[in-house]
């Protein structure tokens, strides 16, 4: 095997993202300047043979997508606006939906109208079932929104959603092996839970088994803020920790084609058995051919194998790299792989050669010790880095304590799932009830021991960060730009301390330019959205909604650098009990008083409450610059100015507003609108510098007078 087959599938899955992502104009552009690039290669002498494959694959994976959207989509976004007759079958997604006795999730298509088809939707709220049980009846089928999800919902072959409409008809339940597998997964994680805690648990299903419905959401945010959530999804590293349990023959056994087999049989297995989620169908595949070359008595190569992946992940569906497991998963195999070819380099640079002298000897084992610690730190910081633009593309935050909290943790990796192993097996085996005790306590206490390690971890002052989304990503260019040039011109030992001036400079250069920016995001249910206002590690929450707009304000901290809460102004005319204790003060504007109060922050921030029997009104002043949300119709007295109101369903006419911002893209007022500008979005956010300027982040215009 040879490293253009890694070219060809690395340009094959880029092609099939841009194809996805990027407006057709730009894919055709994108495309002649690949051809022009090409073409120049071939004409100069001692081109890199790598040039042609990346060629190939580029147009290989532009004609799949194009093909796939015509051959595939385009027929099922044909459906949409149709009510249809169908036979379905819950598929194992399905979660408790908002209405009672009803689920969410994916249903696939077997019948449509008297036709067989084979069609996979979403539904927001269906009757109450178990997986791979089917059902009779009417469903009104419509595109999936433009937001954030529908990438993640095309990933995963759904280009269509259905509302129930009712005529339920129960049927045979289905008897596919997908659903044999999902029960089996089930009996075997409750097994596994029955004497651990509620979370420790959780935590060994979803490592084990990849059975998050026992995650608590408590461990679930630990794990992500201290960045290392990937343990809790199946991925290489632990199909290569679980393979690596039953290589009791070392390399002895290596290329005996019948022990090769059992170990892939047992890969696919897992793989099955865990429901194929991206990133063990990733590593399964590369433990496969990893496994095939063993067999033909080939050197496995990882970047072949990961090319090779790419391509057999990205043909049954060209929608795949848009999944974010599809790209943390590469990412983070690119990055491991960058810290070895890294550390053969210093080790070949740095390392002296082995000496005969007993001191000599003394003093190599304790270089060689170092150089085992650099490569680790290495290894852990370069997979970290890797994987930040995916998490910054997708909106993500990521964490300052990824690198200890990884190498603090990912060892214990290993004890945990070989202790859940033999959780099970105890579990199964008939008489082995006292062992099964015993086990379940020694798990425990070794979970307890990696959770605690995960919860300090989460806690340092750098977990939580706020990184601009488009600065940092700027940056990380210019870093990766640099080592390529470093590399190339074979003067990569000047390139650390280059790169740590570059980094210093931008981080210096960033807080400059974020001091006294103020950010403004309305998060929540559409139409009535929460405010939140941060500015210099401070926030303020404009308040309307319930119990779920608590949620997605305490999340939408969480993901901006967790500032400091200092209040929270409750617009709410009729407010149910919520529990804001973690605010610093609650002003509850039903409660007033008097009509109007004003309270001072700062020199430079203010807020302006009103409250009438109509409704109420909330102006946040920061400089010369006023940002205000209001619930039902308030009546101050007076016409106010805004430089920007954030609506919810209804526009006060009290209020004169330069530009409006809402978190639905088709307001009921917005025909009756007669304002400059409109910007709307799921959860739209602006940066303002008072007095200088306004940059909306997240949104887009949808009336511009």
């Amino acid at each position: 095997m040879t490293r253009t087959l890694a070219g060809f599938g690395f340009a094959f899955a880029l092609a099939e993202l841009a194809a996805v992502c990027l407006p057709p104009l730009a894919v055709l552009l994108t495309a002649a300047f690949v051809v022009l690039a090409w073409i120049l290669l071939r004409l100069r002498k001692g081109a890199p043979i790598i040039a042609t494959p990346i060629f190939l694959g580029v147009l290989a994976g532009s004609g799949w997508a194009l093909l796939f959207q015509l051959l595939i989509v385009a027929p099922q976004i044909n459906l949409a606006g149709q009510t249809v007759r169908a036979q379905v079958v819950v598929q194992t997604d399905a979660e408790a939906s908002y209405q009672d006795g009803s689920l969410r999730g994916t249903l696939r298509l077997t019948e449509l109208d008297g036709t067989p088809c084979n069609i996979k939707v979403s539904c927001s709220a269906f009757p109450a079932s178990e997986p791979g049980d089917r059902f009779e009846a009417t469903f009104t089928l419509q595109e999936i929104l433009s937001d954030k999800y529908r990438q993640s919902w095309y990933a995963d072959g759904v280009y269509l959603e259905a509302e129930y409409a009712g005529e339920y008809v129960s049927l045979e339940p289905s008897g596919a092996w997908i659903f044999r597998l999902y029960r089996l997964r089930q009996a075997l994680s409750h097994k596994l839970c029955i004497w651990l805690p509620n979370e420790l648990g959780g935590m060994e299903a979803a490592m084990l088994l990849g059975d998050k419905s026992r995650l608590s959401q408590t461990v679930e945010e630990d794990f992500r803020t201290a960045g290392v959530s990937h343990l809790l999804a199946i991925s290489g590293l632990h199909l290569a920790l679980l393979c690596g349990l039953f290589s009791v023959g070392g390399t002895r056994w290596r290329f005996f084609r019948p022990y090769l087999m059992v170990q892939g049989t047992l890969t696919i297995f897992y793989i099955a058995l865990t429901g194929l989620p991206v990133s063990v169908l990733r590593a399964g595949i590369i433990y496969l051919i990893t496994l095939l070359g063993y067999a033909l008595l080939q050197p496995p190569d990882l970047l072949t194998s990961l090319g090779l992946a790419a391509v057999l992940i990205g043909l049954p569906n060209a929608y795949a790299p848009c999944d974010m497991g599809f790209q943390l998963s590469f990412c983070g195999v690119l990055g491991v792989q960058l810290g070895a070819v890294l550390a053969r380099w210093q080790r070949q640079k740095f390392l002296p050669k082995q000496e005969k002298k007993a001191v000599a000897a003394w003093r190599q084992r304790s270089i060689e010790s170092l150089f085992r610690v650099v490569e680790t730190v290495e290894t852990a910081a370069l997979a970290s880095l890797a994987t930040l633009p995916v998490l910054l593309a997708h909106g993500l935050s990521a964490g300052g304590a990824a690198i200890p909290a990884n190498l603090l943790t990912v060892w214990m990796l290993r004890p945990a799932l070989t202790l859940g192993l033999l959780v099970l097996l105890a579990a199964v085996l008939p008489g082995l009830g006292p062992l099964h005790h015993l086990l379940s306590l020694a798990l425990s206490v070794w979970l307890s021991w990696m959770y605690g390690l995960v919860h300090w971890c989460a806690q340092l002052p750098l977990a939580k960060l706020y990184l601009p989304r488009r600065y940092t990503l700027f940056v990380w260019c210019v870093l990766a730009v640099m080592g390529v040039v470093f590399w190339a011109k074979r003067k990569f030992v000047w390139y650390l301390p280059s790169a740590a001036a570059c980094l210093v400079l931008a981080v210096v250069m960033g807080t400059v330019m974020q001091a006294g920016v103020l950010r403004v995001l309305m998060v929540g249910t559409a139409g009535n959205a929460c405010t939140v206002l941060i500015r210099d590690g401070q926030a303020v929450v404009l308040f309307r909604g319930g119990a779920a707009n608590l949620n997605a304000v305490r999340d939408c901290l969480a993901e901006n650098g967790d500032p400091e809460w200092c209040a929270v102004f409750d617009l709410r005319q009729e407010p149910q009990p919520l529990d804001f204790s973690d605010a610093g003060q609650v002003v509850e504007l039903s409660r007033l008083k008097s009509p109007s109060v004003s309270i001072a922050f700062s020199d430079e921030v203010h807020v302006d409450c009103f409250c009438s029997y109509a409704g109420t009104l909330c102006i946040v002043q920061v400089g010369n610059y006023r940002v205000a949300a209001a619930s039902g119709q308030p009546d101050p007295g007076t016409q106010i100015r805004v430089d920007l109101f954030c609506a919810a369903g209804s526009l006060p006419d009290c209020i004169s507003a330069d530009m409006i911002m809402t978190n639905t893209i088709s307001p009921r007022w917005l025909a009756e609108w007669t304002g400059p500008r409109v910007y709307a979005g799921e959860e739209p956010t602006a940066a303002i510098r008072p007095g200088k300027s306004i940059l909306f982040e997240e949104g887009k215009a949808i009336a511009v007078q």
